[in-house]
């Protein structure tokens, strides 16, 4: 059943979209995504799960952020999608930023996460390294004449893997001309000064580590580390792959987290 966007009550109100019936399964995006970076996992899921995609504050058709941005303010976008659909647990999947989204959930509320599927994407319990040039590469482009572009031109080649599709080329390029400039300048330094905020050896539910061969920005390495700090972790690196794991390998992608999320409902139907 797929509904189209809809918004939660409150301010800031977020959008999401909800597709499908059963178990749940939320996915979140990274700094420079919207909801539809999800589209193949909403259709892909929404046949036999509760499949949900929302878009952060000031993403997509999420309100505006309102007043000063402190990053845990992501988690209670998730929270607040998760409690208007009458979801009191779920498998949270975040890719890049997201990824850290759904730290931050958990270390806030551990009660409400069944399973985390952290892609992509950096560790809660380290500050941001290169955080200067991360910020850089982001904020530079915007002062140019035609600064929506030169974000797209300037990014693209750091997140695509070498064997990206054209079509997969035209998504991430619409997904950054999409960013509203204005709310991308407010949380762009929020997401560079992010400080340790969770002990990866702390998560007890089970988790999934995906990384991509060819992504450098969330590198193997860096994937690998994580996986090994959190017990009981599973870990696949995706071959010929970028940054946008769930784009430019939808279907792998989707099969792997299908099967790790058979493997969380067994796990707990036998317990």
């Amino acid at each position: 059943m797929h509904q189209g966007y809809q918004l939660t009550s409150g301010s800031p109100r977020i959008a999401y979209e909800s597709h499908g019936r059963g178990e749940p399964i939320v996915f979140v995006h990274g700094v420079g995504g919207n909801l539809d970076n999800w589209r193949d996992q909403l259709e892909h899921f929404g046949r036999d799960h509760h499949a949900v995609a929302l878009d952060l504050r000031g993403y997509g058709h999420s309100d505006d952020i309102p007043g000063k941005l402190d990053f845990h303010d992501f988690a209670t976008d998730v929270l607040a999608v998760m409690d208007r659909l009458g979801l009191a647990r779920a498998p949270l999947v975040g890719l890049s930023m997201g990824g850290l989204v759904i730290q931050s959930v958990y270390a806030r509320a551990p009660e409400r996460v069944s399973a985390l599927v952290l892609a992509a994407c950096r560790p809660a319990d380290a500050p941001v390294a290169d955080g200067e040039q991360f910020a850089r590469d982001r904020l530079v482009p915007l002062e140019s004449e035609r600064p929506q572009q030169a974000l797209a031109d300037s990014l693209l080649p750091k997140l695509m893997g070498p064997a990206t599709a054209p079509d997969v080329v035209a998504l991430l390029r619409d997904s950054l001309l999409r960013l509203r400039l204005d709310q991308y300048r407010q949380i762009v330094p929020v997401r560079t000064r992010l400080q340790p905020y969770l002990a990866l050896g702390d998560i007890r539910v089970p988790t999934l580590v995906l990384g991509g061969r060819q992504d450098q920005l969330a590198p193997v390495g860096q994937m690998q580390a994580m996986a090994r700090a959190i017990a009981g972790s599973e870990l696949d690196i995706f071959e010929d792959c970028g940054h946008f794991l769930n784009i430019e390998r939808a279907p792998a992608f989707n099969a792997r987290l299908r099967a790790f999320l058979g493997a969380v409902a067994g796990r707990a139907h036998f317990a």
